[in-house]
């Protein structure tokens, strides 16, 4: 059986990061990555001429349409099923009021964010639950942990549904061989942040501990604890990566 792992918003800067620590260590030196992107295909396209195309898959499909994330699922399965999950996408958020919520944008985000994964996990779930070592994480936000910010009503609301999705799995799959865990950073400084105004981004680096907000390489260690044998006793969690902004 192959040592699958299936990252879905691969071409994100925090999928890219995550994808190249990982292939650089022994550890993973059997593992083929499935690296999934709607928008951002040439980014996968740089690491496969890093590291190969055997050892990096490329396949795109819109999160957002529900038929082309069966096909993903089935497309998967057939090179696996995988061994390890990650769930990665999300909508650009939006700095707006409640009452200015743009309903088809959040209907798109939820699917992109929770429906997909749920979608994927109905698939792949029943064998990795009888795989050791199998692993999902998801990436939450802080915003999950504590007071949320304001005008930010549509990534929160999606954010906790995953969390929902996230415990809701862990629970139904407790006493099986799958490991179902979250990451909750807080801020990280990507590309994903350019629709929120440079104010929020300076207010919310000043107002952490390290006075600064986090990067990727930040996020690195979580992941690969809750991927590796070292989390077998780690399920179900949501795991805070801030600085101490939330314990």
């Amino acid at each position: 059986m192959s040592d699958l792992l299936v990252v879905t918003g691969a071409s994100s800067d925090i999928g890219v990061a995550l994808i190249r620590d990982l292939l650089h260590r022994p550890t993973y030196a059997e593992t083929i990555v499935l690296a999934h992107s709607f928008v951002g295909l040439e980014r996968i396209t740089a690491l496969q001429q890093e590291f190969g195309n055997t050892r990096i898959l490329s396949v795109t499909a819109d999160l957002s349409q529900r038929q082309e994330v069966e096909a993903l699922a089935a497309h998967a399965f057939s090179l696996g099923p995988p061994r390890a999950f990650v769930h990665l996408p999300a909508l650009r958020p939006l700095n707006e009021r409640f009452t200015k919520l743009d309903w088809t944008r959040y209907a798109a985000d939820m699917m992109i964010q929770v429906e997909s994964a749920a979608i994927l996990l109905q698939s792949w779930l029943p064998a990795m639950a009888k795989r050791p070592g199998s692993r999902v994480v998801f990436l939450l936000s802080s915003y999950t942990l504590g007071v949320p910010p304001k005008f930010m009503a549509g990534y929160i609301i999606a954010k906790y549904a995953q969390l929902g999705l996230m415990r809701a799995l862990a629970a139904e799959y407790v006493s099986s061989q799958v490991r179902i865990n979250a990451i909750a950073p807080s801020m990280v400084e990507t590309q994903f942040l350019q629709n929120i105004a440079d104010l929020v981004v300076q207010s919310a680096a000043a107002s952490n501990p390290l006075g600064r907000n986090a990067t990727t390489e930040d996020l690195l260690g979580a992941f690969e604890l809750l991927l590796s044998p070292k989390s077998n006793y780690i399920h179900g969690i949501s795991l805070p990566v801030t600085a101490g902004t939330a314990m």
